[in-house]
């Protein structure tokens, strides 16, 4: 009976997709895509606006879409028609096949995640501080990462460069860049091996360069629009030159966390990136780098945020502070 009406519904010429939302408000446009429990929908009155699937009602689409199945076959040219937990989607041939909603994975997916090339995503930012008076103080701070995704692997690029003067005389000059490179098991998308390889220089805490190399694994534990988290675990040999003490090499352990979360509002998101290394030869020498912020989307890619950096070194040499504090408004641009 339900089977037969939502077909006789798909049957029917309608002039553009449409959304039911459960507060009764009725949406008619085109359906972008719909993944991770959000849909995209493109609005003649709004523009293209994104929400949780788990605000909608009832869906129907007049726009043939690609679906992506749950057991990675791939459909084209459908129309579907969702209505509480029953969904039907009917192809060319107009043969209506009755789902569940757990059945699709992905609504028009993006190229990648069909096994079309690579998708570029990142952000870059930057934090600047300006103060004249008794003291001139002039800060800069720029951050850039840039991610090439397919569906077997994962090229990530992670820079960062601080700058301070007071008086026209520097205090502070530090960079830092990393790269590394994913590979994800066929059995399961969710766990990867991976290597990475960085360089970092802190010139006012006699670190020359310290350079770190190794192999990992890692886990996408959740991936959807309202919460991130993944982590990885390693092993790395790190070299460490020094402008006046005594150069140095060791094995140890390595690790990374980042989370995201849209928990604490719809604009905005929390965010939390760590990472770490353990010295084999001396524990108490452990790096610790971890940064803890708020961010809030401005317009068109382009963002803000709040957020705090804890900057732990163990094996500090004596006479600098083995815990730097950073305080930071940032501004940016995502895409």
């Amino acid at each position: 009976m339900l089977l037969a009406a939502i077909t006789g519904l798909l049957s029917q010429t309608l002039m553009a997709d449409e959304l039911i939302m459960k507060n009764g408000s009725r949406l008619v446009g085109t359906l972008v895509d719909a993944s991770d429990g959000e849909i995209t929908f493109d609005t003649p009155f709004a523009g293209v606006i994104s929400f949780k699937t788990a605000n909608v009602k009832s869906m129907y689409t007049e726009t043939p879409v690609t679906v992506l199945m749950a057991d990675g076959r791939v459909l084209h040219n459908q129309r579907i028609a969702a209505q509480q937990d029953a969904l039907v989607m009917m192809g060319a041939d107009d043969q209506a096949a009755q789902l569940k909603p757990s059945d699709i994975e992905m609504i028009n997916p993006e190229p990648w995640r069909l096994g079309d090339g690579y998708k570029w995503s990142g952000d870059i930012s930057t934090a600047i501080k300006v103060e004249r008076g008794n003291t001139d103080v002039d800060e800069l701070d720029l951050a850039v990462e840039s991610i090439w995704r397919s569906l077997v692997d994962r090229y990530t690029v992670r820079g960062a460069w601080e700058v301070d003067e007071t008086n026209n005389n520097k205090t502070q000059d530090d960079w830092k860049i990393r790269g590394k490179y994913d590979r994800f098991r066929k059995a399961d998308a969710n766990d990867y091996y991976g290597w990475q390889l960085a360089f970092e220089s802190y010139e006012f805490a006699d670190l020359d360069l310290r350079t770190t190399t190794g192999p990992y694994l890692g886990r996408q534990f959740f991936d959807s629009g309202t919460l991130t988290l993944a982590g990885e675990l390693g092993l790395v040999y790190v070299n460490e030159q020094f402008d006046e003490a005594e150069d140095d090499d060791f094995f140890g352990g390595s690790w990374e966390l980042r989370l995201t979360s849209g928990w604490i509002g719809e604009y905005a998101e929390f965010y939390v990136d760590q990472d770490g290394i353990i010295n084999f030869d001396d524990v108490d020498g452990v790096i610790v780098n971890t940064t803890i912020g708020v961010g809030f989307p401005i317009a068109d890619g382009f963002k803000a945020a709040l957020e705090a950096q804890l900057e732990y070194d163990g094996g500090a040499v004596e006479g600098v502070d083995k815990l730097d504090e950073t305080y930071r408004f940032r501004l940016g641009y995502q895409w």
